[in-house]
């Protein structure tokens, strides 16, 4: 209730630019978008979901949101609409709504039976399988959603390369919950929910930004559902390019994680009692976790007792993390397709990759996490004891 009442509070509201969607059609497909005013793309971008609407106009409703541009993208955005008006629908909210709280608004104006929700930088292929995707989904009353198979796209260089790797490897990981019919995250840039359990999930949801995702996705596992995986609906993100933005944007990710752990904490200490893939899941990250931001102390240490265990802690490591993708690879080639000829190159340079991103990207989160808390209702004690 904390995100409704904030937007009660601070009188946010949703218009519709144009006509308002009938709800004939099954399945609305959601895209918020915020500031992209300066992006040199918006038109393309634009376009691009116009001939979307276009290819699927009988089986969806494509919506552009505006989350409260304080620039000119709502401007550019109903200029483009006017020109092209069989295009899409598009829905302004507001003020800014943090994402979540537009998408919420928009849920509630529709009443369409399945949303999809995605993003403005976000291609969507094969969606002439989402009927059979939703047809699974309305013949299981358990089942909340299912989001789909998500590979980093139009990119080059180490950083592009690597994001390949982790994603594909992530892919194989979340096999195993598929007996649980869990996930600890269904992203928000490719997944399917039955319209009136995301309702529900969103009354429940804090409204925080960095980790809307996994709130909803651990809000409606809370409450007893689940979820699949539909590996024939492909989503093409655009991945940072740079290490410094990989960084910035793995420090959102991780606070998100932190402040879904407080909010949910008795969901995933009840997961770790009872041993679920959940609660093991967090109880690995968390583990990892002490060990990445404890490691410069470690070494330090062990370099005055053991020099030579010292020298061989972090070639141990990487041994460790190319073993674990090649294990992967083996696992579940499908996934790791996209990678073509460059799969040992990645394998080769994902560990140091991968231990300098975890290392300042959750510094960077912990310390954004406990300065958030002093001002908020999160409280940093909740994770003291999972750290230290």
């Amino acid at each position: 209730m904390i995100m409704i009442k904030d937007l009660k509070q601070r009188a946010v509201n949703l218009k519709w630019i144009g006509p308002v969607p009938e709800g004939y059609k099954k399945v609305a497909l959601l895209i918020p978008l915020f500031n992209e005013d300066s992006n040199c793309n918006m038109e393309r971008r634009l376009s691009y979901f116009k001939g979307l609407a276009e290819k699927y106009r009988d089986e969806i409703d494509v919506i552009i949101i505006d989350d409260g541009s304080t620039d000119r993208s709502l401007q550019k955005l109903v200029t483009f609409f006017e020109l092209n008006q069989s295009a899409f629908f598009v829905a302004s909210v507001y003020p800014n709504a943090q994402k979540v709280g537009a998408l919420f608004l928009t849920t509630l104006s529709i009443t369409h039976e399945f949303v999809i929700l995605s993003d403005f930088d976000t291609d969507l292929d094969g969606l002439w399988n989402v009927g059979k995707s939703i047809e699974n989904l309305r013949r299981n009353p358990e089942l909340m959603g299912c989001y789909y198979r998500m590979v980093p796209y139009e990119g080059s260089g180490n950083i592009f390369l690597w994001q390949q790797l982790e994603y594909s490897c992530l892919r194989v990981f979340y096999r195993i919950h598929h007996k649980e019919q869990s996930v600890p995250v269904m992203p928000g840039a490719g997944s399917c929910y039955k319209r009136s359990v995301l309702n529900n999930i969103f009354v429940r949801h804090s409204g925080l930004r960095s980790g809307e995702d996994r709130e909803s996705t651990l809000i409606g596992l809370r409450g007893g559902y689940k979820t699949v995986y539909v590996d024939n609906i492909l989503i093409s993100t655009r991945p940072p390019l740079t290490l410094k933005a990989l960084v910035k944007q793995r420090i959102r990710w991780e606070l998100g994680y932190l402040e879904t752990f407080s909010k949910e904490r008795d969901y995933y200490l009840s997961e770790m009692r009872k041993m679920k893939k959940i609660g093991v899941r967090a109880v690995l990250d968390f583990l990892v976790i002490a060990f990445v931001l404890l490691l410069p102390i470690t070494l330090f240490a062990t370099a005055f007792i053991n020099p030579i265990v010292a020298l061989l802690i972090l070639p141990s490591i990487y041994i460790l993390n190319a073993l674990g993708c090649i294990i992967m690879i083996v696992t579940g080639p499908k996934e790791f397709s996209e990678l073509k000829g460059k799969k040992m190159k990645a394998v080769v340079m994902f560990p140091a990759i991968k231990l300098i991103v975890d290392y300042f990207s959750w510094f960077g989160a912990i310390r954004t996490f406990i300065r958030k808390s002093r001002k908020s209702r999160l409280k940093p004690a909740t994770l003291t004891g999972v750290f230290f």
